[in-house]
């Protein structure tokens, strides 16, 4: 965190300029403006949590597939500006707080999207990408050895929130087309960003920190895991201490137990620092990772309300979401782990492959046994799993070192 014991004037607390942070700096951490910045996307990913809960279909959980894109890439693209252009000054505090409210307002919004209402949600997202692309203008003001990366990320978020704004115009569901056009243009930009404003140049600066990134990271998966804990403790409560429901809930706990032992010991990042391609695989590999998590805790908390029913079986929908969730969270992790190593020759990725297959292929079971004893089974496969990584020698997210 930049050391603000100096004294200064208040012109320049004020007003600061805008250059590129050094990514070399020492003991780069999350501020408490990016901590209380994530506090909003709680309520962001509750509500897309209770949309899916609400409506565990194969329908209900494309909607939420879809509508949880836009939300990450929200955090995205504040969570990568800050890395690269965060002065703290006056200026750039107003415009994340502002950024704050416009995800609470598209928090807000989330609700009414499985309603068809989508101009509000519409309305807050392009009110909160105008402010991440004035806070590019101002790097490109400032910055002078990054200016081509920073107009073109200006130009990009312009370009997309036009678009999202545009798809007022067309109904659903022919705006939905009109919002995947919006989101390809950002996610693009990037890319185009970094392979265009450096082509021909022998001077390529580094634009992120190799330690504050994967922190960010890490906090935007604890973001994602309170759904599978706040599951636990509500549906729990939420049953009346029915004992297989609190059964339920424990081997709940264990999965999210395993989930966080499995993504902060065995999930690397220096598939950042190997190129940028690497860089793009590694950042956006970790949608799925946050996707399948969330799910994951909704299904918790399906499978402990289906455990309170006098029914054999439980709803084959919410089950399919645990399980589902919990698959696509480990195929993420695998392909991470793939960019991290660059290879296939690992025994740990084999195991979560083959836990990710005994998953997917536990779900049609759903239709003979109780949840209690498909959430005891999920447990006991991910606990297995957890067991396995810890006493392998030869299994840690990055390579070895020399």
């Amino acid at each position: 965190m930049r050391d603000l014991s100096e004294p200064e004037g208040l012109r320049a607390r004020l007003l600061r300029p805008q250059v590129l942070r050094d990514p070399s700096e020492d003991n780069r951490t999350s501020t408490w403006l990016e901590l209380f910045f994530d506090l909003c996307f709680v309520v962001a990913v509750a509500a897309l949590a209770k949309g899916l809960h609400d409506d565990p279909t194969f329908g209900g959980a494309l909607r939420f597939a879809a509508f949880f894109i836009p939300v990450w890439w929200a955090w995205m693209g504040f969570t990568w500006y800050a890395t690269a252009f965060d002065n703290d000054d006056v200026v750039y505090r107003t415009a994340l707080l502002g950024a704050m409210l416009c995800i609470l307002w598209l928090a807000a919004s989330i609700y009414g999207l499985y309603e068809g209402e989508t101009a509000s949600f519409v309305l807050a997202y392009v009110a909160m990408k105008l402010l991440l692309v004035g806070l590019y203008a101002r790097a490109w003001r400032d910055a002078t050895n990054v200016r081509h990366f920073a107009g073109l990320y200006a130009i990009g978020n312009a370009v997309g929130a036009t678009i999202w704004l545009s798809s007022l115009l067309v109904p659903v569901p022919g705006r939905y087309g009109i919002w995947a056009l919006a989101l390809l243009v950002e996610i693009l930009t990037p890319m185009m960003a970094v392979s265009v404003a450096y082509r021909g140049t022998s001077y390529a600066p580094r634009v992120f920190h190799p330690e504050h990134i994967p922190e960010r990271y890490g906090l935007f998966t604890l973001i994602v895991l309170g759904e599978s804990v706040l599951a636990v403790a509500a549906g729990t409560a939420g049953t009346g201490w029915y004992p297989a429901a609190v059964a339920t809930g424990i081997f709940g706990f264990v999965i999210a137990a395993c989930i966080w032992w499995l993504y902060f010991d065995y999930v690397g990042s220096s598939g950042l620092q190997i190129s940028p391609r690497a860089s793009f695989y590694w950042g956006y590999g970790h949608l799925p990772i946050y996707a399948g998590i969330a799910a994951s805790g909704v299904g918790i908390l399906l499978a402990i309300e289906g455990a309170a029913e006098t029914t054999a079986h439980g709803d084959l929908g919410g089950l399919a979401i645990l399980g589902g969730g919990l698959a696509i969270y480990l195929l993420a992790v695998s392909f991470i782990h793939w960019v991290n190593r660059g290879s296939l020759d690992d025994r740990a990725l084999f195991a979560r492959l083959a836990t990710a297959a005994f998953l997917i292929l536990l779900v049609p079971l759903g239709f003979f046994i109780s949840p209690l004893v498909f959430a005891a089974l999920t447990a006991l496969a991910l606990l297995a799993l957890t067991t396995y990584e810890t006493i392998s020698t030869d299994v840690p997210g990055d390579p070895p070192a020399g």
